[in-house]
């Protein structure tokens, strides 16, 4: 029995430590500069059929990286492995169709930040993306069998598939929690895009980031204020008597409000105080404001827990998708 248990070990340590590790270091590096610091054409660098141009923040290098292999990195950095496979299968679809609009080969600009890449794994530029040996640490060895084949087996059951609007490839934003809707793009980014409208995005509530209650000190509040605005005019003893919203967006977040003298955007507010979103109210307490929030994220395309929501009432991947994705189709490319 003891050398059963010695065996089973040995081979769990194999399945899932050696093998992930050697996947990972076949992934080819190709450094972003060639010689004498002469930045590579991207023609260089994505030059492998079928391959992702990654550039890999921590190394500081482009690596070539299979298509498919690259959108599971993405699954498991970006959507909590335990939601249900369908809302997994539109988070991977979406991963890709973010990839494909980018990728050099299929006509798309690459990442502007990084020459010769097509995307790179920094989330508030492009998308995360992890390895097999950061997703075993994120999830532990108990888990990390269940979790990587439940994601492999929901990108492999989608390979190829991307969005498209008109026949061409979409920006699929997608963020983690709604207040119930989600957001014109205009409303946040400025931009009208036809597929991302607002729509009803119900059952978030079981999201730990839903409702977010956060106090800072007045005084805090003030010198912010006044470092991002110099010429605001407000009472810095009670400055939230000179608030208010002027307008609300189609997701009923705040759009514009004014600040003393000044108009501003929800979204500079947000950004100020680090807010999980822009549904915020406030309200004085002693020497601080309150501000309580719902949701978590910008709104705009896809709620990740609202996917789950409606995979766990019995839509698929594709109803999802065409929920938040107006006017979509999913289509096979590759």
């Amino acid at each position: 029995m003891k050398r059963a248990g010695y065996i089973l070990i040995f081979f769990i340590f194999l399945i899932v430590i050696v093998v992930p590790g050697l996947v990972v270091k076949s992934c080819r590096p190709v450094p972003p500069e060639g010689p004498g610091g002469q930045v590579r054409p991207k023609t260089k660098v994505s030059q492998q059929k079928g391959t992702v141009a990654l550039f890999i923040n921590s190394a500081k290098r482009i690596e070539n990286i299979p298509l498919e292999e690259y959108v599971k990195g993405v699954v498991a950095a970006e959507m909590p492995a335990s939601f249900n496979m369908e809302a997994i299968k539109a988070q991977a679809v979406a991963a890709r169709t973010y990839v494909y609009k980018r990728w050099v080969q299929a006509g798309g600009s690459g990442c502007s930040l990084h020459p010769g890449a097509d995307v790179c794994d920094d989330p508030t530029h492009c998308q995360a993306w992890i390895t097999k040996g950061e997703m075993l640490k994120k999830w532990g060895i108990f888990s990390y069998y269940h979790y990587y084949s439940k994601i492999n087996q929901a990108v492999n059951s989608t390979a190829g598939m991307v969005m498209l609007y008109s026949g061409e490839p979409i920006d699929p934003l997608f963020f983690s929690t709604s207040n119930g809707k989600t957001e014109n793009s205009e409303d946040v980014w400025g931009k009208y895009e036809p597929y991302l409208r607002s729509v009803t995005s119900p059952g978030e509530e079981i999201s730990p980031r839903f409702l977010e209650v956060k106090q800072i000190p007045v005084e805090e509040i003030v010198n912010k204020l006044r470092q991002k605005w110099p010429d605001l005019a407000i009472d810095p003893k009670n400055p939230e008597r000179q608030w208010k919203v002027l307008e609300r967006s189609a997701g009923g977040r705040v759009k514009i409000m004014q600040l003393g003298n000044i108009v501003v955007k929800g979204t500079e507010i947000r950004q100020l105080f680090d807010l999980n979103s822009t549904d915020f109210k406030w309200e004085r307490t002693g020497r601080s404001i309150k501000f309580t929030c719902v949701g978590f994220g910008h709104g705009v395309g896809m709620s990740q827990y609202g996917a789950n929501a409606m995979a766990k009432n019995g839509s698929t991947f594709v109803d999802i998708l065409k929920h938040y994705y107006t006017g979509v189709e999913i289509k096979k490319v590759l």
